[in-house]
């Protein structure tokens, strides 16, 4: 587990979520008056909140031209504070954290930390601390297996190299327990959460179809991920 994935899923986060919006439909868009009204559409940038940053430059004012103008270094410096590190994420294998990282900055990090604790019988407390990394390195491959979608099944027999009628019986198993094969079925499982997670919001139907597509993009890329990592742990030459 190393924290080297942080340049590329903070790469995936800037590319899924895109440049400067203003759309007024998008309540993260508006900076709140302290009174409650909606108060002045600023706008977000790379999936920065108007009250993020708000809060990031406090006590100074923001206005629309600092979301416009917001470098890549302050993203840099909120995204490790306010999300990568509250995640635990350098502690994650390769491809976990991805899928941990950006769907808390999409959806929250209280809601994403939850998630992993669920998958791996954690106490669902949505702070991510030495008792869920203990949960999720000593999870086996009964405890997770069983939590897949059957549509996401068949994504992990391609993967592990099965045929599709290879179900979750021993052949299976003996396939998770390579180098690699528990990091692509806890993807795979979180994959399922989410998208369920994403389906239960009030605004999935303004937003779902763009949410879905996140997902499939997030899922894939991670699974790509824990494959390099297993690849090049397969090749490193030991000391």
């Amino acid at each position: 587990m190393t924290g080297q994935n942080f340049d590329a899923c903070l790469d995936f986060v800037r590319t899924a979520e895109g440049g400067y919006s203003n759309d007024p439909k998008d309540t993260g868009n508006w900076l709140p008056e302290e009174n409650g009204s909606k108060g002045a559409l600023i706008g977000s940038c790379y999936g920065v909140s108007a009250p993020m940053l708000a809060s990031w430059m406090q006590p100074a004012k923001i206005t629309e031209d600092d979301m416009k103008n917001l470098d890549l270094a302050t993203f840099d410096a909120i995204a490790r504070s306010r999300f990568w590190n509250p995640l635990a994420c350098s502690a994650l294998s390769a491809g976990i954290d991805l899928m941990v990282f950006d769907f808390g900055w999409n959806c929250g990090v209280h809601l994403s930390a939850h998630l992993l604790q669920r998958m791996t019988g954690a106490t669902p407390d949505g702070i991510i601390g030495n008792r869920t990394l203990t949960a999720l390195s000593q999870a086996e491959i009964d405890d997770i297996l069983p939590q897949i979608d059957p549509d996401a099944l068949s994504v992990l027999h391609a993967r592990l190299g099965l045929p599709p009628s290879s179900g979750i019986g021993p052949e299976v198993r003996r396939a998770l327990a390579r180098r690699g094969g528990m990091d692509l079925l806890m993807v795979l499982v979180l994959s399922g959460m989410q998208e369920r997670e994403y389906r239960a919001r009030s605004g999935f139907r303004r937003w779902g179809r763009g949410w879905l597509a996140r997902t499939r993009r997030r899922t894939e890329t991670a699974l790509a991920m824990v494959t390099a990592a297993t690849v090049r742990e397969a090749h490193a030459v030991p000391f």
